[in-house]
């Protein structure tokens, strides 16, 4: 069974998490020193290097920003979580409603939130600015009132499910996509939707 993280490697891990998720790729050692307030990256290079040991992350062939995090194949189960697969979410056009599961997905313990957690897949290119392509698999986080945003899963027309970042506007609900080609879904005042959580966790499966 893997070692577990000490507070400061899961303080370092989240951030990188928190990073991928929101620019599509990795921080480099300097930005990650900078956040941290180090005085020098090789306390940064430590850190990491802990955490490619311990199986949560990965080096990739950038020099500059070489950090991964793991693929899914590369979970260490005897240390994971299985969450379950609740179906397909849109990152486009909503598509399918929240279902019943079967399967469940292995998943670090670091991406389990403190309330229910769960898996879906993405369907769609609407997220691909932020790195989540078709295919991937998100980790979701039950939450009902989210911040301007967020990533969200959210139901509309009584259960359509869409993948999309969030912003509570004057008048309205604001879903947008991270695709520059793409319109935001704009759902107005009085209009149904349910928040059914946040994304915390991106998968892929190679």
């Amino acid at each position: 069974m893997a070692e577990p993280l000490t507070k400061r490697q899961k303080e370092v891990l989240d951030y990188v998490t928190q990073f991928i998720e929101m620019y599509g790729y990795a921080p480099s050692y300097r930005e990650i020193a900078a956040h941290f307030k180090y005085g020098s990256v090789a306390t940064v290079a430590e850190h990491i290097e802990s955490l490619v040991t311990k199986g949560m992350l990965q080096k990739g062939d950038n020099e500059a920003r070489s950090i991964q995090l793991v693929p899914a194949d590369n979970v260490d189960v005897s240390s994971s979580i299985g969450l379950p697969i609740m179906g397909l979410v849109a990152a486009g056009q909503p598509i399918e409603t929240l279902g019943g599961h079967s399967e469940t997905l292995e998943v670090p313990p670091f991406m389990v939130g403190r309330r229910n957690s769960y898996v879906l897949q993405v369907k769609g290119q609407s997220m691909i600015e932020i790195g989540v392509n078709d295919g991937d698999y998100v980790v979701v986080q039950e939450k009902e009132v989210p911040s301007n945003g967020d990533l969200v899963i959210a139901l509309l027309n009584g259960g359509e499910a869409t993948f999309k970042r969030y912003y509570k506007e004057k008048g309205h609900i604001r879903l947008q996509p991270e695709n520059s080609s793409m319109e935001p879904i704009i759902v107005e005042a009085g209009t149904p939707i349910e928040i059914q959580g946040i994304v915390i966790g991106l998968i892929r499966k190679y």
